[in-house]
């Protein structure tokens, strides 16, 4: 057991699902669904709910400027003049290249767990928003071991990597409180994961 591990209680149940559900719709490119859970305070309840089930600070989330928020989405993970400061891959965290040796154990561990990418899914298996989704999924199955598992292995290191990329270079003041949030949250699970 990890020292870590023994000084916090496990998350209780449904953190995991929840934090993973957060992630996914936190990173994926924004679309309606997003607009529609900041402009009905979903996504902010979410974060309540987490924040109080764990023990961490929630971020404010007052007055996303939506405009601001989808330009803020493209510098910081699609495409930026002097360099995206946090691509959305998992593997460039762990590998440092695209679809290098994570990006098989990725697929290997999905195939395993019986999850399977989406057909319609326009973009590279390991993109952060695919990889939560796959864990929710998975958590919502009652496998929350294997979600658990996804976290520690996959995502952690994305958000060790390149949260204080995102935190620094955010200008929406939507990505950075939201990105240091869920690294600690998916920290606090890895953690409990790595027990």
């Amino acid at each position: 057991m990890s020292q870590h591990a023994a000084t916090r209680p496990a998350p209780p149940a449904g953190v995991v699902g929840l934090t993973l559900q957060l992630v996914a719709a936190t990173y994926r490119s924004p679309d309606a669904a997003l607009r529609d859970d900041l402009d009905s305070g979903a996504l902010a309840e979410a974060v309540t709910t987490l924040a109080e089930a764990t023990g961490a600070a929630a971020p404010a989330l007052d007055a996303v400027d939506w405009t601001e928020l989808q330009a803020a989405h493209v510098a910081l993970f699609v495409t930026n003049a002097g360099g995206v400061p946090a691509p959305p891959y998992v593997g460039l965290a762990l590998d440092g290249e695209l679809l290098g040796p994570s990006v098989e154990a990725l697929k290997a561990f999905l195939t395993h767990h019986g999850v399977e990418v989406a057909a319609g899914w326009h973009d590279l298996p390991d993109h952060v928003a695919a990889v939560a989704e796959a864990g929710a999924l998975l958590a919502d199955a009652g496998r929350e071991d294997a979600a658990r598992v996804l976290l520690e292995r996959f995502l952690s290191p994305w958000f060790q990597r390149y949260a204080p990329e995102v935190v620094a270079a955010d200008v929406s003041g939507f990505y950075g409180p939201l990105t240091e949030f869920l690294g600690s949250l998916v920290n606090e699970v890895a953690c409990e994961a790595a027990a």
